[in-house]
């Protein structure tokens, strides 16, 4: 079963053939068959095989990203042709060209070539950035020159369809029609080839981890537990799962099912936050075979319970991060650097340690504490309690953006994550957010915040102080914007997209 937004991409790309019965030798064969039965139509900007045929995007007509779903068009496995090429003109040296390529339908493994004007090879890419284990494409290039470039896509003569992204800039929107879909089409942008034959079976997240979408209390501590585990986070409404939700875990995991793969849905917090009639939904999915409720008696208890699945699926660290369990915009922001640091996220009251917290410190080998914001969000006597105990540390800025940057900045001091690459979502709505940790141990991107119609000051001082952004074109990818203009309007967008230029002499 796929989502209507998934069947709508596929509608649009292609007629499947309808096979009389067959005698197949096992259902694990069924999706290989529809595909070799797959009639792939001519996309709409056929014919585009050559630099003379290319459709020339222009982006100060088209946008500064360039969307369009496309096929390597042919019957029965054959492709007729065998390159897609799109012209991109740029006005200035230096301008990022971003490049994306995910899976829809059929056999993909891409190859991404850049061309200058004369038609001389730059550079080649393959299975880079992020993607380097999947047969979809991240190509990120820096153009040296003004003038004229070709991108060409390269599927190796199979058919398939897939969508383009081509991004003049170093950052793309990720966000559906609501925070359900949002969350849903991060999921797609980390496993998007779960449905590619090329790969044969057994290709997916094992774990699921859901939480309520509407109160953010069990998701701000289940990021981390998403992400080591290699999953997804997904939402859910407290009394009913949402189509969007329903159709993506049915996509992501489909692949596992036919291999006969385990897949744990684990859902975060009591039945007051997702409710039975969910968790059973959840149950009578055919690909999932296990379904755990991870709770406590409140968010506290919820957040040691959800580091405990942690410490026995997975093993921490002796790092623990604590924040306040009634401020979400701190724990938004640390969540992807806890998964880097294999640390869970903990909860505290504003002037004492709640028991559970401090019983699951006590018992998992903690040495160092990095309590999250300021005094008025965590009070001194959190610290003072437990300094006697553990080193304890203070990350903090004058308000919540400048926290976030500080918080991302210790992720690339200290673990490891891009420096030159940021997530960014709004920090007035925690929704779209909630998937930064995933996706952000993905990338390696940390997460920072904005208010929603100007970008944040501390957003190009996080880049002044960490790298400046996007001039690894080595790493294939750019940062990622969670939300849709009514999170982050598009003139923040547009600021962050373009910040590059701020890098020119």
């Amino acid at each position: 079963m796929m989502g209507s937004r998934y069947r709508a991409r596929v509608a649009l790309l292609t007629v499947v053939a309808l096979l009389a019965a067959l005698g197949l030798p096992g259902m694990g064969m069924a999706a290989d068959v529809s595909v070799q039965a797959a009639v792939f139509a001519p996309d709409a900007y056929e014919p585009d095989d050559d630099f003379d045929d290319a459709y020339v995007y222009r982006p100060a007509v088209d946008g500064n990203t360039f969307h369009s779903y496309r096929t390597f068009d042919g019957v029965n496995g054959v492709a007729d042709d065998e390159y897609d090429v799109i012209a991109v003109d740029v006005a200035v040296a230096g301008t990022p060209i971003w490049v994306e390529v995910m899976y829809v339908d059929g056999r993909l493994d891409t190859y991404v070539r850049i061309y200058d004007a004369a038609g001389t090879e730059l550079v080649e890419y393959d299975d880079n950035d992020y993607w380097y284990a999947t047969y979809s494409e991240g190509a990120y290039f820096i153009a040296p020159t003004a003038g004229r470039y070709y991108v060409e896509v390269d599927n190796r003569d199979m058919m398939c369809a897939y969508e383009l992204f081509i991004t003049v800039g170093n950052a793309r929107r990720v966000f559906g029609v609501d925070r359900f879909e949002t969350a849903a089409e991060v999921s797609r942008l980390q496993w998007d080839n779960t449905g590619n034959a090329y790969y044969g079976y057994g290709y997916g997240p094992g774990d699921i981890v859901v939480a309520n979408g509407l109160n953010p209390a069990d998701a701000l501590a289940g990021g981390s537990l998403a992400a080591q585990l290699g999953g997804v986070l997904l939402l859910t409404h407290p009394d009913h799962l949402p189509a969007a939700t329903y159709d993506e875990i049915v996509r992501v995991t489909e692949s596992l099912y036919w291999e006969d793969h385990e897949v744990h849905v684990h859902v975060l917090g009591g039945t007051a936050a997702v409710s039975d009639d969910v968790f059973e939904d959840l149950q009578g999915i055919r690909h999932v075979t296990h379904v755990h409720r991870i709770a406590g008696a409140n968010r506290y208890a919820t957040a040691a319970a959800i580091g405990d699945v942690m410490a026995d699926e997975i093993g921490v660290s002796t790092s623990a991060y604590l924040v306040n369990g009634t401020a979400w915009a701190d724990a938004l922001a640390v969540a992807p650097v806890a998964a880097w640091a294999n640390a869970p996220v903990l909860m505290t009251m504003k002037d004492s340690v709640p028991a559970e917290t401090a019983a699951w410190l006590s018992d998992n080998g903690v040495t160092d504490v990095y309590i999250i914001g300021g005094d008025s969000v965590v009070g001194a006597p959190v610290a003072a309690a437990l300094d006697p105990l553990y080193t304890v540390h203070r990350i903090s800025g004058d308000n919540r953006y400048a926290t976030a940057k500080e918080v991302a900045l210790h992720g690339v001091n200290d673990h490891g994550m891009n420096g030159q690459l940021a997530t960014l979502a709004s920090g007035e709505s925690f929704a779209d957010a909630l998937s930064a940790a995933p996706i952000g141990w993905w990338t390696g991107a940390p997460l920072l915040l904005t208010p929603k119609d100007t970008l944040h000051a501390q957003v190009a001082a996080y880049f002044d102080e960490s790298g400046a952004i996007g001039t690894d074109a080595d790493d294939g990818t750019g940062c990622y914007v969670l939300g849709g203009p009514g999170a982050v309007s598009d003139t923040v967008y547009a600021a962050f997209r373009d910040h590059w230029k701020e890098l020119l002499p």
